[in-house]
């Protein structure tokens, strides 16, 4: 029996590399929408004023491109298996932690590079084909459209979780226009599980399914820029860059399974450095050991002042545990 458009679409999306596909149109979602609008007049997006840009093609994903139809919504698995020495570092060897993410190369142009082939490889099959694709930078949601498309559901973490991957996902989208069947979005399977609320060691996740990311240390760390509030410096923990905190701790997370495209291996170098040298790396070095990494998103003076709030949350952890020892 000959595929359907959408199951050749799908076949071709998971051929080019993608770990999931899905289909959703383009209209309008005023749930959504409205959501998000309750978000951003709450402020809880910080700093992060470019999320108030292109307001209108964020709620309207059609303006992204003339004629379009469908959004082919794709994730890839970007899981690592980090060090235990990495991942849950207890700041003995003076290195602070790193977000399993930033354990590979820069995901915008994977994604964007296996997001052309699959625009590429649908030309040659369909004439006329017009595409437009997005990765994280756009003016688009990505988690909202992907949970439109059925590859994931949102979790009480934010996140949008997978039921083969979990959350360990980077999301895409292919916007095009052909005129596509739209797949029915998941169930969300949190049910009573609380577990990633309980985790947060901020309580940025006080409100199940919202993130206050003026609270979230992935923010703290990345987007931050300026100062962080003194009263935030301790739960931040040994976190140098990013949070997986309340992915760690998700039930739905125990699927993970070791990604074919990210390793360990093509980790900057900036991710095994001391703390000391974190605190006093130089604009110059800092830009070269992460040209190909995310990392570069927190620039230097970020990094500086990461390193130096572990550095001190590791002493007075240290100073602590000395008194806790001399008592009687």
């Amino acid at each position: 029996m000959k595929p359907t458009r959408e199951e050749h679409v799908k076949s071709i999306a998971l051929t080019v590399g993608f770990s999931l596909v899905g289909i959703t149109d383009v209209s309008l979602h005023p749930i959504s929408n409205e959501a998000n609008d309750r978000w951003l007049g709450a402020g809880m997006h910080g700093d992060m004023a470019y999320l108030l840009r292109h307001r209108e093609k964020r709620r309207d994903p059609s303006q992204l491109l003339d004629g379009a139809r469908s959004a082919i919504c794709v994730g890839l698995n970007y899981y690592q298996e980090i060090e235990r020495s990495q991942r849950d570092a207890d700041g003995s060897e003076g290195r602070g932690v790193f977000s399993v993410y930033a354990h590979g190369r820069d995901y915008h142009p994977v994604m964007e590079e296996i997001l052309d082939r699959l625009s590429m490889r649908l030309a040659g099959y369909y004439p006329g084909l017009r595409t437009y694709a997005c990765v994280d930078t756009k003016p688009i949601s990505d988690r909202t459209t992907a949970i439109r498309a059925g590859i994931a559901w949102l979790g009480k973490n934010s996140s949008a979780i997978s039921p083969r991957y979990g959350s360990w996902i980077f999301l895409g989208e292919l916007i095009t226009n052909l005129d596509l069947e739209p797949d029915a979005p998941l169930k969300t399977l949190c049910g009573k599980c609380t577990k990633c609320l309980d985790a947060c060691p901020t309580g940025a996740l006080d409100d199940p399914f919202v993130v206050d990311a003026r609270k979230c240390i992935s923010y703290l760390t990345i987007e931050k820029r300026g100062e962080i509030p003194e009263v935030l410096h301790d739960n931040i923990g040994l976190h140098v860059y990013g949070c997986d905190i309340c992915q760690s701790v998700c039930p739905f997370n125990n699927v993970a399974t070791k990604s074919d495209v990210f390793h360990s291996g093509d980790r900057s170098p900036i991710v095994d450095m001391s703390l000391k040298e974190l605190e006093q790396i130089g604009d110059e070095e800092f830009r070269e050991l992460t040209k190909d990494s995310a990392i570069k998103r927190c620039k230097s003076e970020g990094m500086r002042r990461n390193a130096s709030i572990v550095k001190r949350n590791i002493e007075a952890r240290g100073q602590t545990q000395s008194r806790r020892e001399e008592k009687p």
